[in-house]
């Protein structure tokens, strides 16, 4: 195990194929990822993945209580409205390629997306509607789409895949805000009567994950971004 794929796993990220492709390969070795996980266990950590073959993180090796649970969902509440606009921009992204589906290893290019929102004014209107850090009214469609690719950039959901073009790629990381935006829309009281699971009383993987995403959640891109970090 490199030390460089600990660190970049230490250091909060969503290690994928797209955005630390070095650490992935490291990671996905026969016996490496058990080795990562027995080292994290030290530090009371350990490795989990979104998926059988989605991005690895950094969780919590203990079992969460209903309680732990609540607090942290408490605190995502706080900044549903950064997961929000997030998933307002991949939306956008979204409405203007035909088939696409947000996930790990799709293409984005800036100026197949400025071509089609120049060629419809509800594409534009929710372009301009969209609170892009940095960004105010005066800007031009481009620079606007710019700002947003640069912001999902920057909080880790997607890498340059050629800079000359301006294409970008989504990353692993992207699984994480969906499922993070889904336990919200299932479990937080402001958005949904549903009550919060007991985490004691649930054995099954599905509950750990959920966990295992809400504390992640808690250190991501997503919350330092609304620290204004």
């Amino acid at each position: 195990m490199k030390p460089e794929t600990l660190a970049t796993l230490l250091a909060g990220n969503f290690v994928c194929q797209y955005a630390f492709p070095e650490a992935y390969a490291d990671l996905v070795q026969l016996g490496e990822g058990e080795k990562a996980d027995q080292w994290l266990q030290s530090l009371d950590r350990r490795l989990a993945r979104l998926g059988d073959d989605g991005a690895f993180f950094v969780a919590p090796l203990q079992v969460h209580t209903n309680e732990q649970v609540a607090k942290v969902k408490a605190d995502l509440a706080r900044f549903r409205d950064v997961y929000g606009l997030l998933v307002e921009m991949l939306n956008l992204v979204r409405l203007t390629k035909d088939g696409f589906r947000g996930v790990p290893g799709e293409y984005v290019q800036l100026a197949e997306i400025l071509l089609k929102v120049n060629e419809d004014t509800t594409l534009v209107s929710r372009l301009r509607e969209l609170r892009i850090p940095g960004a105010d009214a005066r800007l031009s469609n481009n620079e606007l789409l710019r700002k947003m690719l640069d912001r999902l950039r920057a909080e880790g959901y997607l890498v340059v895949s050629n800079a000359s073009t301006e294409t970008y790629q989504i990353t692993g990381k992207v699984d994480h805000l969906h499922a993070v935006m889904q336990y919200l829309v299932e479990n937080v009281p402001e958005l949904t009567d549903t009550a919060l699971p007991d985490a004691d009383a649930a054995e099954d993987d599905d509950q750990d994950g959920q966990a295992d995403l809400l504390r992640a959640a808690a250190a991501d891109g997503g919350l330092k971004g609304a620290k204004g970090e």
